[in-house]
């Protein structure tokens, strides 16, 4: 009887061996090329690994370096409260005061806006007011401070919520003026080398972080459930999306955020600073903090916040009562996974670690592209047959009502129609502006299908147009 109990005892799975079975899993079920996960709990690394691969040569260790994009902006705001506590930044004070040439096309406006405004994304500027993906990109902090002068505010300082990554590129000129640093020196100096993230960096531009990575992970996009390598866009990262870091590294800044900003006897910022960080104004409604959306899932509060780059995806949470916090670094960056598969992985690991329960299988990529799939070839199909069958179509010309032939065409050109509007059709449902090539590589398989049907709907609905006018003429 003794050994029967200690052989069911030893075959209990431990916490490591579920969420390896959970990760595992999960990367086969959405075809996920790689990832590097890091767990902590209040100030002890719980989980380090990495799994699959980081290129065709190399697996994903702790040590494979990922840029992480919009978690970018917790650091920025670590930096800037620290100037806070040194006494060197006001959050109330005019961003004027230490940018004098900061200004915008209303340039009352540009007079008001607080530090603390920047911080929360409430300094009433917004992609609609300045789409920044389709204006040429800096390469400096300084010169995306004094490209603002074009933005036209959407709302008044302090009155709401919009996600506009040049707030945090301002505050990283900030930084950079009131520490008479680089805002990487910056970073490096007072985060990166007191934490010992030593594989951990900030880079300005894209180019800047592949010249300088050792590390770095092959990016990948996917179309119809298939992931494949690609390059990253080069562009301007700056103060919002601009750190480079790793597994490994990125457990000890999640110990920063749940151990009141102290890692092991390093303390970065004041419990009260922390605090302050992961509290969002209580003014208006919005989930935005300073670096972090401040949530609550099934009665728990979360501090969550991810980063999107083309071909890089990275999902970070911390749980701050039950001091549990969670990084997720991925290789591959697609608009189907962000939106169903990535978040219920990050969802997982939390019931994992609060219930200690395997979560239940929920969505997978491969419907989704087995579904685009079939709409794809039956739009292109629809549209050969109706180019095959035109003429047709063109001896109905005399006998069918105008307002069925019009309405025939026009419908045609719906898909052209649809595809001119991606940007602002995304910008009406995300409050943000993508440009065409942005759009492309986070959905190939939506914008080849709607490219396709707009393409073969637009040969349609002309040639109509042009049988329809030597009609009339005749």
């Amino acid at each position: 009887m003794l050994v029967f109990q200690l052989r069911t005892i030893a075959a209990q799975p431990t916490l490591e061996m579920k969420i390896d079975r959970f990760i595992t899993h999960q990367m086969t079920a959405q075809h996920l090329p790689g990832l590097a996960l890091a767990i902590t709990h209040d100030n002890q690394i719980l989980h380090v690994k990495g799994y699959g691969k980081a290129n065709t040569q190399q697996p994903i260790t702790p040590q494979t370096q990922f840029p992480i994009a919009s978690l970018s902006k917790s650091f920025t705001a670590v930096a800037v409260l620290q100037l806070v506590e040194a006494g060197e930044i006001d959050l109330g004070t005019p961003v004027r005061k230490y940018l004098p040439d900061f200004t915008l096309a209303d340039t009352k406006t540009a007079d008001q806006i607080t530090i603390r405004h920047l911080l929360n994304h409430t300094s009433g500027l917004s992609d609609l007011g300045f789409s920044e993906s389709f204006l040429p990109q800096p390469t400096t902090n300084a010169e995306r401070v004094k490209s603002l002068y074009k933005a036209h505010p959407v709302a008044a300082p302090g009155t709401q919520f919009h996600y506009f990554n040049p707030n945090y590129d301002v505050l990283a000129r900030v930084v950079e003026v009131m520490s008479d640093q680089s805002f990487d020196e910056y970073l490096r100096s007072h985060l990166f080398i007191p934490l010992q993230m030593s594989q951990t960096f900030h880079a300005t531009t894209m180019a800047e972080a592949q010249q300088q990575a050792n590390h770095m992970a092959t990016g990948h996009l996917m179309a119809f459930a298939i992931p494949f390598a690609a390059q990253e866009l080069s562009g301007y990262l700056g103060g919002n999306a601009g750190v480079i870091s790793t597994a490994e590294d990125m457990a000890k800044y999640l110990i920063l955020h749940s151990n009141g900003g102290q890692v092991e006897g390093t303390q970065l910022l004041t419990p009260g600073s922390i605090a302050l960080m992961q509290t969002p104004p209580t003014q208006l409604k919005s989930p935005y903090a300073m670096g972090w959306f401040a949530t609550t899932e099934n009665g728990r509060q979360i501090l969550q916040h991810n980063g999107i780059l083309s071909t890089f995806y990275t999902d970070v949470a911390v749980l701050p009562h039950e001091k549990y916090g969670i990084a997720l670094l991925y290789n591959i960056s697609a608009s189907s996974l962000i939106a169903f598969a990535l978040p219920q992985i990050k969802s997982g690991l939390i019931q994992l670690l609060t219930d200690e329960t395997l979560p239940l299988d929920g969505f997978s990529i491969n419907l989704w592209g087995i579904s685009l799939a079939i709409l794809a070839t039956i739009g292109v199909a629809l549209a050969i047959y109706s180019l095959l069958h035109f003429p047709q179509w063109k001896r109905k010309i005399h006998t069918a009502p105008e307002w069925q032939i019009r309405s025939g065409i026009a419908w045609m050109f719906f898909p052209t129609v649809v595809l001119l509007a991606m940007p602002w059709l995304v910008e009406m449902t995300s409050d943000r502006i993508f440009n065409y090539q942005q759009l492309f590589r986070a959905m190939p398989d939506v914008m080849l299908w709607l490219g396709l049907c707009a393409a073969l709907g637009f040969i349609n609905g002309t040639i109509r147009l042009i049988a329809c006018a030597n009609n009339r003429q005749s």
